[in-house]
């Protein structure tokens, strides 16, 4: 049996409102990351990000603080778990 880490976090990411569109297809680009809401009065967007560590959450949290037009970009959620990689993931959902 093989373990390795399953790592997903939830952010919150504030964009100038004005820029939402830009910023928007900034973080559409990026692997792994997920735009879930947006809220354009507010310029926020709810994001799930999936890496394979912590150190990786941080490095891909440190970029999105810097993209152009974000003003800022917080960790809401975090959650890691070891999984057996020999063994498919499922949803949950019914088959």
């Amino acid at each position: 049996m093989t373990e390795v880490e399953w790592s997903v976090s939830g952010l919150c990411i504030t964009a100038r409102p004005e820029r939402m569109a830009a910023v928007e297809e900034m973080l559409n680009e990026r692997p792994g990351l997920e735009v879930h809401a947006r809220h354009p009065q507010s310029g926020r967007f709810i994001t799930v990000q999936e890496c394979a560590t912590v150190e990786e959450h941080q490095q891909r949290l440190r970029e999105l603080q810097t993209l152009p037009g974000v003003l800022t970009a917080e960790l809401v959620l975090h959650y890691k778990d070891p999984i057996d990689s020999t063994k498919p993931m499922t949803t949950g959902a019914r088959e």
